[in-house]
């Protein structure tokens, strides 16, 4: 007796792990905000409905998403970021990366003004030079952020809408796009719209793929600064006390940036001028912009 109630226990068990590891949420696509957005797929950019429809029932809403994009890496202080992204491996692999590529590198270089440096460095912070692309299906955490009640649950609709335009563009199947929580994508952790708007052909490839066509990866990067503005030649930040010589000799516009170097707001302080501005075009966080910046001068160093 005891046995056989020991076999039924287990099989339940594991008819529940395995109707757990496969769910679908069916509920899903009967949401009314769902079926709202689904109807304009449909008029706007002539989707299949019914298609569209089986889709959205495989997708598995992701709650540990929104959780994660409460609490950003950007949120800590600067020397625990900074100690996360310039670290003597990254700064390694980073002049490994270069070394690799540096006949792409150079020609990005050459036809859009973006230094290599700049290009390998966000690389580095991005994805570990493509090691890190994230470990979430995109159209889930797209989904799960999109119908949610965050304050930016129409930006993530909007990217959602952009994320199917390019798997029907690119010939993606939508249910194996890997990304952040946040839906970013590929080497260089593109959002859908900005993967539409600034990816490139930077190689003789038929598709535009930035998960694995490094050379595409590149030249998209160095696309993306270029039409945000990026100026050839010009500072990007100081050290407070060193801006004060160079700006008081330019014309060059600048901003104060505090960086907080612990919870007791202790501040370290530096000038950023236009270009760390279209670095934070990536991403609008001062230490991320000052993580770029500080690990593309370490590893050009190294290289020198």
């Amino acid at each position: 007796m005891r046995n056989l109630l020991l076999s039924c226990v287990l099989f339940c068990i594991s008819v529940y792990a395995h109707a757990a590891s496969t769910h679908t949420d069916t509920v899903f696509t009967k949401r009314h905000d769902v079926r709202i957005f689904i109807n304009r797929m449909v008029s706007a950019h002539h989707f299949n409905r019914k298609q569209l429809t089986q889709l959205f029932a495989q997708i598995k809403v992701k709650p540990q998403v929104l959780r994660a994009l409460n609490k950003p890496a950007e949120k800590t202080t600067w020397r625990t970021y900074q100690t996360l992204f310039i670290n003597t491996q990254r700064i390694e692999n980073g002049l490994q990366f270069w070394d690799k590529h540096a006949a792409i590198l150079k020609k990005a270089e050459q036809q859009y003004g973006v230094p290599a440096s700049i290009i390998v460095a966000t690389l580095g912070v991005e994805t570990k030079y493509g090691e890190n692309m994230g470990r979430y299906r995109v159209i889930d955490s797209l989904s799960s952020l999109a119908f949610s009640k965050s304050s930016r649950a129409h930006f993530f609709r909007n990217e959602l809408e952009q994320f199917l335009l390019l798997t029907r563009e690119e010939k993606l199947n939508p249910l194996t796009v890997m990304g952040s929580y946040a839906g970013a994508m590929g080497q260089p952790q593109f959002m859908p719209s900005s993967y539409r708007r600034y990816a490139i052909h930077f190689s003789k490839s038929r598709r535009i793929d930035l998960m694995h066509n490094t050379t595409n990866v590149i030249g998209s990067i160095a696309n993306y600064y270029h039409r945000c503005g990026w100026k050839l030649n010009e500072p990007v930040a100081l050290p407070s006390r060193s801006a004060t010589l160079v700006t008081s000799k330019t014309a060059l516009k600048t901003k104060l940036i505090a960086l907080p170097i612990d919870h007791n707001h202790t501040m370290e302080y530096w000038v950023g001028f236009h270009n760390f501005d279209v670095i934070k075009r990536y991403n609008a966080s001062n230490l991320y912009a000052m993580a770029v910046f500080q690990l593309s001068h370490s590893i050009e160093a190294l290289r020198e």
